[in-house]
């Protein structure tokens, strides 16, 4: 016996040594699969240091691929691009924070999958998700018989192929986010083996039997058809579709189905343990169907049309003591107080958010509970005291935007575990104090913004927190700028506009993190120079600085390599641009330096900008010649130069004619013609009010047919308006389309958009007589200002095309001719004016169509009536001073008869004075025709006068017989 475990043991020794040495020594990886993988790099458009590493003689140890290690197969490919990490929707209610990555230089793989792939014929794992792909699946992919996990998600890919029905060992599917367009899904049922399936984001809007494929694939537990274009069920023929024992996983979540695809749900599983319905046309009519969902733990049915009671739905939830997370948010419930929830023992996540819930905030005991939403509601009241027996657990609290009101309980500094902490825009006041933040140790996301809050904290106090985002804006933080911010090392948000803050802006701000995102301290007084140091901050490519509406002065310092927003605005900033061309950022794209005092001429660099979209340099001093370089920015839609001292001609910006969406070039000593110019055929915006514009103005014109707002006031613009500006669509369009012009980047961290910077256009217009600045409202504005120039000849019909028209000014100019007869058409028409002009005639009686708050006729030579409206008799008599021949209300100068015109200004147009003339003529023509005939000619007269006496004998017998006729009737 002994001898024969000696032999077992000898054996068993000599297998692992020779197993070990195997694994040590392992064949280097085929030269086909070598030469399939360099022909697959050669297909991708990359820059990927992934694939930098792809050479030498060993595939096996290139980066990505996985081999195996006895016989040197490629086994595993996993290209997936991910050098960032996506933060799921808030309705889901993270337990942990999530780590945002920064994006690095490299980019995701492009191009397309050669078929040279499917040479690796033992792969059974393969990942190129988060990439830039297009065309499609090589339908050679079905013959990688061993391939158990395929994911494409989050490419361009725009066609699957029916060959994936060969991956018999397919067990793991994920092709979301891609433009797949399919017809049917018959293909998925020959997948036996497939466990988990997501098709989400793709157009399978014409697979009108998709219920039936999905039933047909036997061992599913996971189903993802998330924003597909699903068409609705029919419950009819859900009969003969077998219940599944399997699928416990179902989100069919933005598909616009309405209360039909709770059939299905009900028939296709009996075990569902996660169902996700939400961004769905669902009603109250489901309201009975949950009773019979027992095994449910996760249900999510936010945005859909649910009514009744919110307490209604809970009853019905047969699941309730095992469910851990619901979600209901954005739902039109019945106005009603928070329902209690204390049946729910196991709930760790619940969303209420914009549930018409209203009354006061209570708690009951929800030991479990880690996320909590009910922002966006009409809560009122105080803020409960947090016992931290009932709250132990919370990691996540949202009760923004309500009526909360009060002061901040200390107890909330109790909650150890909380990360997520947001009560903004609600109405709270009072002070937080250290206490409030005591034990707070996990907290990352901190936001106060938009309430009466300040900030009571020592000034040597060092936070137990390391914050990642900080909202405070609107909340009192000063008037020294906050030294405990000094000890944030992990900051990626600071948002801390309007904060009182009046004080120096210190050094150390370019210390206080490594990887500041977004920073807003706009609105505040801040003042002295900013430090050398900001340009050391590393950044993100999409990241925003704001240090606009301040008192800092100096000249601009050097800015990190990748700010994507950077807004300087109303500051005082001094010295020359050359010096931020020698040390900006390249990959700027917002660029706001306006209302500072900055000098000079432009320096010639701008083309090395090629990320610029938007560039205000307005309310400046500013001299010298346009740089002929803005014409190289080929991604350029707003230049705002107005308000400073250049001059020469305007430069050529054909190169940019595309993108350019607002130019305002106004109150300058710009010279030239408006022919380059008028070459941005998809302006949207052209304002160049206050300079030495000469010439006419070109019918190119009016191939801009985007255009929405013309200024060409107070310049030496001369000729006669082109006939052609009826052609103008956009403001021939009367509906009102907010095509804001609106720059900028929503919350950095997604979670909520409190207070980001963004960019909005302003111009400023001469409106109702006044100078306005406009914003937000502008994407609503339809205005032509051609005012204080020299234009001569008529007022174009046409220009009563333009019926979307909300202002007009033609003032001052030397117009002639009658104002348009279909004035009235331009029934939107706010403000009008045409004074100072030679305009005739009477004013039209269709001005009584337009509801019009401001006119201007003065000065002119109009006559007549002024015709009655509401309106026109309401405007002072300014309105119409200057005109000799009006006459009517409100003027003093009544007509002598209501509707006839004053003696000694009676005009007559040339068709009337056609009309009395050949009605006199005829007149005199056809008496003495006859009567002169009569007198000549004596035989004419006899005969003429021997038939009258005849006619006349004639008349006298009928009448006789007629009346003894009568006579005799009524006797009788």
């Amino acid at each position: 016996m002994f001898s024969s475990r000696l032999y077992h043991f000898c054996v068993a020794t000599i297998l692992c040594i020779f197993l070990c040495h195997a694994s040590f020594h392992a064949e280097m990886c085929a030269e086909t699969e070598k030469q399939a993988l360099l022909k697959l790099k050669e297909g991708f458009v990359h820059e990927m240091e992934l694939l930098s590493s792809w050479n030498g003689d060993d595939c096996c140890k290139w980066k990505g691929v996985s081999c195996n290690n006895l016989t040197g197969h490629v086994t595993s490919l996993d290209l997936r691009f991910s050098n960032f990490t996506i933060v799921e929707d808030l309705n889901y209610l993270l337990d942990t924070m999530p780590v945002m990555e920064f994006f690095s230089g490299t980019t995701a793989l492009g191009g397309m999958i050669d078929s040279s792939i499917c040479e690796l014929q033992h792969l059974t794992f393969l990942d190129l998700s988060h990439n830039d792909l297009v065309g499609e699946i090589p339908k050679c992919i079905g013959s990688l018989g061993q391939l158990t996990q395929l994911k494409l998600a989050w490419n361009g890919l725009n066609s699957v192929s029916d060959a994936l029905s060969n991956l018999s060992n397919l067990q793991y599917l994920d092709l979301r986010k891609n433009d797949f367009v399919a017809s049917d899904l018959d293909w998925l049922s020959h997948l036996s083996t497939l466990r988990y399936l997501d098709l989400s984001n793709n157009n399978l809007g014409a697979v009108i039997d998709w219920p039936s494929s999905i039933s047909k694939i036997p061992f599913l537990s996971e189903l993802y058809l998330n924003d597909c274009g699903l068409p609705q069920v029919n419950p009819q023929s859900m009969s003969h579709i077998n219940s599944s024992t399997f699928l416990q996983i179902l989100s069919l979540s933005g598909n616009n189905f309405d209360s039909s695809i709770l059939s299905w749900v009900l028939n296709v599983s009996k075990v569902l343990t996660v169902l996700d319905l939400s961004h769905n046309e669902l009603d109250g009519s489901i309201i009975k169907s949950f009773n019979s969902l027992c095994q449910l733990k996760k249900l999510y049915l936010g945005s859909n049309k649910l009514s009744d009671q919110l307490s209604d739905y809970l009853r019905e939830l047969c699941s309730a003591k095992d469910l851990e997370v619901l979600n209901l948010d954005h739902n039109p419930f019945v106005n009603g107080s928070l329902p209690d929830f204390s049946l729910f023992s196991s709930l760790e996540r619940l969303s209420l958010q914009h549930t018409s819930i209203v009354g006061p905030l209570s708690f009951g005991h929800l030991p479990r509970l880690k996320a909590l939403d009910l922002s966006l509601n009409n809560l009122s009241g105080s803020l409960p005291v947090f016992e931290v027996t009932k709250f132990s657990s919370l990691h996540f609290l949202d009760l923004s935007h309500n009526k909360l009101s009060g002061t901040l309980p200390s107890t909330i500094g109790q909650l150890s575990n909380l990360w997520f902490l947001s009560i903004s825009s609600n109405e709270l006041n009072g002070n937080i104090r250290e206490e409030h933040l005591l034990k707070l140790s996990e907290l990352k996301i901190f936001d106060v913004s938009q309430n009466s809050l300040s900030f009571n904290l020592n000034s040597d106090w060092v936070p137990p927190f390391q914050l990642v985002a900080l909202y405070a804006s609107s909340c009192i933080l000063g008037p020294q700028f906050p030294m405990w911010l000094k000890q944030q090392r992990k900051l990626q948000v600071l948002q801390i506009s309007n904060t009182h803050i009046m004080d120096l802006f210190p050094e150390w701000f370019g210390d206080i993190s490594s990887s500041l995102l977004y920073v807003n301290v706009s609105h505040n007084k801040l003042s002295g120079v900013l430090p050398k140091s900001l340009s050391g901050i590393k950044t993100g490519i999409m990241s925003t600085w704001d240090f606009s509406f301040n008192n800092l002065s100096g000249p601009l310092p050097p800015f990190p390599p990748k700010v994507y927003e950077l807004f300087l605005s109303n500051n005082m900033f001094t010295g020359f641009v050359s010096s931020f061309c020698e040390t900006s950022p390249l990959s700027v794209t917002y660029l706001d330096l306006s209302s500072n005092a900055l000098t000079g001429p432009l320096p010639n660099c701008w083309q090395k900008f090629q990320n610029l979209e938007v560039l205000n340099l307005a309310n400046n001093s500013l001299s010298g010649r346009v740089p002929e370089s803005f014409g190289n920015l080929q991604s350029i839609s707003s230049m705002h130069l107005n308000s400073n001292n250049f001059s020469g001609e305007i430069p050529s910006l054909t190169l940019c004619k595309r993108s350019f969406r607002f130019v305002d070039f106004g109150d300058n000593n710009l010279e030239g013609t408006l022919k380059t110019l008028l070459e941005l055929d998809h302006l949207v915006v052209l304002r160049l009010r206050g300079n030495r514009i000469r010439g006419s103005i070109p019918t190119s014109l009016c191939n801009i047919l985007s255009l929405k707002v013309l200024d060409l006031s107070s310049n030496n613009i001369t000729g006669e308006i082109p006939q052609c500006i009826g052609h103008i669509s956009a403001m021939s369009d009367r509906e009102f389309r907010r095509e804001t012009i609106l720059y900028g980047t929503s919350a950095p961290l997604i979670f909520h958009d409190s207070g980001i910077g963004h960019f909005i256009d302003e111009i400023s217009l001469t409106w109702k007589g006044r100078n306005y600045e406009l914003g937000r409202v502008l994407g609503l504005l339809k205005a032509i200002d051609i005012s204080n120039n020299h234009l001569t000849g008529e007022i174009p019909q046409s220009i009563t095309s333009l019926v979307g028209l909300i202002a007009l000014n033609l003032s001052r100019n030397n117009l002639t001719g009658f104002i348009p007869d279909n004035f009235g058409r331009l029934e939107r028409l706010d403000s009008l004016d045409l004074s100072r002009n030679h305009l005739d005639g009477r004013i039209p009686t269709s001005f009584s169509n337009i509801s019009l708050t401001y006119m201007d006729l003065s000065f002119n030579n109009l006559s007549g009536l002024i015709p009655l409206s509401a309106e026109l008799q309401s405007f002072d008599v300014s309105s119409y001073v200057g005109n000799i021949g009006l006459c009517g209300s409100p003027l003093e100068n009544q007509c002598p008869v209501e509707g006839i015109p004053p003696r000694g200004r009676v005009e007559i147009n040339d068709d009337e004075l056609g009309f009395y003339i050949g009605r006199w003529l005829g007149f005199c023509v056809g008496f003495w025709s006859v009567c002169g005939t009569l007198m000549v000619k004596s035989s004419w007269r006899r005969a003429y006068f021997q038939l009258f006496i005849t006619v006349t004998d004639w008349m006298y017998v009928t009448v006789v017989i007629f009346t003894a006729r009568m006579k005799r009737k009524f006797r009788s």
